[in-house]
């Protein structure tokens, strides 16, 4: 019979982010939020000419 060893899972989570994780995810953030606005702005422009 052979003796268990369990999992052998490694680090995971353990360890933060990386930097080129970070600029990406804040990348990403920064476009939506600029994306956000400009869809926002457009939406209260087209309403405003319409009255």
């Amino acid at each position: 019979m052979l003796a268990a060893r369990g999992a052998l899972g490694g680090l995971g989570g353990s360890i933060g982010p990386s930097s080129i994780e970070m600029a990406v995810g804040a990348g990403l953030a920064a476009t939506a939020a600029i994306g956000g606005g400009v869809f926002i702005a457009r939406r209260r422009r087209s309403i405003s000419g319409k009255a």
